[in-house]
């Protein structure tokens, strides 16, 4: 597994998974939304954002979780493993409220993810399916059991000539 694609709604545990995966097999993770947002905390130019999520999927090794449906298509071709997580709503919502606080917006775009992200989560996943591995999760002792079977070290990356 040398590069994985993790999706999943606000509050379903992508951060936490992609760190604890890039710690047992030290792939570089990276973080979607790190391309959302300029210095000065502006949303930058959607055609910036994806650009920048396609040349982090060019890389040869990476762990690449968060949205941006828009290159979810570019991501999964690149991927050897792409991971939904899908923890029950409740679930999420309470996790987004513990970290962010009453903040409204995220919690209703929480709310509504499945509805508006849902179906295209699926269609990546089944484009995908037989082509890379597909795994999805729905909670904390899914995600464990994935990492004690699944997070090995990465063999030394070799440059090609």
């Amino acid at each position: 597994m040398d590069r994985v694609m993790i999706i999943g709604g606000p509050g379903s545990g992508k951060t936490f998974l992609a760190h604890e995966l890039g710690r047992l097999t030290d792939l570089p993770v990276i973080a979607v939304d790190d391309f959302v947002h300029d210095e000065a905390g502006g949303v930058r130019a959607a055609e910036r954002i994806d650009t920048d999520c396609r040349a982090a999927a060019d890389g040869s090794r990476w762990i690449i979780e968060g949205g941006n449906s828009r290159t979810y298509d570019y991501r999964a071709a690149r991927a050897d493993c792409l991971i939904r997580l899908n923890p029950p709503l409740w679930l999420r919502l309470w996790r987004v409220l513990r970290r962010d606080g009453w903040n409204w917006q995220l919690l209703l775009w929480t709310w509504r993810y499945d509805r508006v992200f849902g179906p295209r989560n699926q269609k990546v996943m089944a484009k995908a399916e037989g082509t890379i591995a597909v795994v999805e999760l729905d909670g904390r002792q899914a995600i464990e059991a994935f990492l004690a079977t699944n997070a090995q070290r990465a063999s030394p990356h070799r440059p090609s000539a």
